[in-house]
């Protein structure tokens, strides 16, 4: 299916990619394994998060379906799933001609372990003068999250997709590389104390708090990834 879509986009002259798709950081990991994180829209692995990791998705209700109610009520519980309708492959295509988006994915050994999408220029809520990053969307494949049915594969996988990105974007447009977003429920306690944004309820939306990253811990949150 997935080489179908590719083949009707071709078919209409679609690029399935970016002509500049680019590896901006390579690693070579303890089990042997490459981490790649390419910088370029790419229909191609947009379709595989819209497909790996919908299949998941199905797999962990097809389980959950196996067990009583009340185990299977505890660990939806435990699910971090407010991001599993999202279409990679719809983002994909509402933004590829826009360069003030710019998309990346991180891979291990070619296959997608995560996905970001980041627009510049944004105004900056703490400081109005400076423009500044700002994160669409960011996700992990849900087997790098808890899941009952194995042990996460990897981990740290969002947080160094996001900090190498936004890095890499900082040197391209020679600013701060401080960045701001909305947040999830599910994710709010990971950028509040995980990487110590501040919540500025004046930009709030009706579900989504509104986080941005002030300039004193810039430089211990990058120190991460230096």
């Amino acid at each position: 299916m997935k080489q179908n879509i590719l083949d009707q986009l071709k078919s209409f002259g679609i690029p399935v990619k970016a002509p500049d798709e680019k590896i901006i950081y390579s690693d070579l990991l303890s089990s042997g394994q490459v981490l790649q994180i390419s910088n370029g829209y790419s229909f191609e692995k947009s379709l595989s998060c819209d497909h790996n990791w919908k299949v998941y998705h199905e797999n962990i209700f097809a389980y959950l379906k196996t067990l009583p109610q009340e185990e299977a009520n505890d660990i939806i519980n435990k699910l971090d799933y407010q991001d599993w309708h999202w279409e990679w492959v719809t983002k994909t295509a509402g933004t590829k001609t826009d360069n003030q988006y710019e998309w990346f994915f991180l891979e291990i050994d070619n296959c997608v372990e995560a996905a970001c999408l980041i627009y510049f220029p944004k105004e900056s809520a703490l400081q109005p003068s400076e423009n500044i990053f700002y994160i669409e969307f960011l996700a992990i494949a849900p087997w790098n999250r808890f899941t009952p049915l194995e042990e996460k594969r990897y981990r740290g996988l969002g947080s160094i997709l996001l900090l190498r990105s936004v890095k890499f974007l900082a040197q391209k447009y020679a600013n701060s590389g401080r960045f701001s977003l909305h947040s999830l429920a599910q994710a709010e306690s990971y950028y509040v104390n995980k990487l110590k944004m501040q919540h500025l309820s004046i930009n709030d939306k009706p579900s989504l708090k509104y986080f941005e990253l002030p300039e004193n811990v810039v430089n211990s949150v990058f120190g991460e990834v230096a």
